[in-house]
């Protein structure tokens, strides 16, 4: 069975949301804190996927002490996210209370993102987070608003110490797993990963959630195409480089690793007829659809 890449975020959030006690595992994990009850608040999927603006695939909960949770996957590190991830975190945290109300009924907030491409690739860590602290003594200001950021270019192997808490490696190892061993290996470790496994598998199985997955993948490619369009403008040569990445990348995703002669005819494309058969990438079945004259 192909399953889903739990990376994808329409995936990674129906996975959380189908089960709430996956999501009530990870966060517990992440916010090293017992976790009672818990409200997802947006669990549809509504909005085109075709734009990348305008669908909502953050996961937004609250818990049973009004604790405000906004729990994301982010494929690429686009330039205004961490001010976006500021911007969700303060919008969540005010939304609590109306005016002349006692802002001591405000309870925390707290942001998580998980991140394919890393935030801060100098920070070598799976897991930081992000608090209201004093420059100089780090003294905490106050709890009510803190951003958790996991890099998974940063999980470190399986059993190192890294001060990480278990729960937070064995979520970071089921997102980047690629085989049925690295799957079956975490579902002996915990029986929270079985269920994981379970339910991924039967989203995988899904008509629906497949659709939406493909979807979602192919808003992703039509990004990369149009950005390597647009990059290095002036420069033939660094777009043709640029789409034949992409390209590649396109083919590897939805069929067998091309051939060294494909390889070199792709080298040897001028830039818009690259551009032509990463378009057909998304949709063809074959490779011969692809380079089709």
């Amino acid at each position: 069975m192909d399953r889903l890449d739990p990376k994808l975020d329409v995936v990674f959030k129906l996975l959380l949301t189908r089960d709430p006690a996956l999501l009530i595992d990870m966060l517990q994990g992440v916010l090293e804190r017992p976790i009672i009850g818990i409200e997802v608040l947006n669990p549809a999927i509504k909005g085109p996927l075709s734009s990348d603006k305008e669908i909502i695939l953050d996961i937004r909960a609250v818990l049973a002490d009004g604790t405000r949770i906004d729990v994301e996957m982010q494929i690429r590190a686009t330039p205004g996210l961490a001010s976006r991830l500021v911007f969700y975190g303060a919008r969540d945290y005010t939304e609590q209370i109306g005016r002349g109300e006692d802002y001591r009924n405000l309870r925390p907030t707290f942001v998580i993102v998980w991140l394919v491409d890393p935030l801060f690739p100098a920070l070598e860590r799976l897991h930081s987070t992000f608090e209201l602290r004093d420059r100089h003594t780090h003294t905490l200001f106050g709890d009510q608003l803190s951003i958790h950021v996991l890099q998974l270019s940063s999980l470190s192997p399986p059993h190192a110490r890294y001060g990480y808490h278990a729960i937070v490696q064995r979520w970071a190892r089921f997102l980047v797993a690629r085989d049925d061993s690295e799957f079956d290996q975490l579902a002996k470790e915990d029986p929270i990963m079985t269920a994981a496994k379970k339910t991924l598998e039967e989203i995988s199985m899904d008509p629906a959630a497949q659709r939406l997955a493909r979807e979602r993948s192919d808003a992703i490619a039509l990004y990369k195409i149009d950005l390597a369009m647009s990059k290095d403008e002036g420069r033939a040569e660094g777009r043709a480089e640029g789409r034949a990445e992409l390209l590649l990348e396109l083919l590897a995703m939805g069929f067998e690793r091309p051939a060294s002669e494909i390889r070199a005819r792709i080298g040897e494309a001028h830039s818009d007829q690259l551009g032509i058969w990463a378009s057909r990438a998304l949709t063809a079945q074959t490779l011969d659809a692809v380079f089709a004259p």
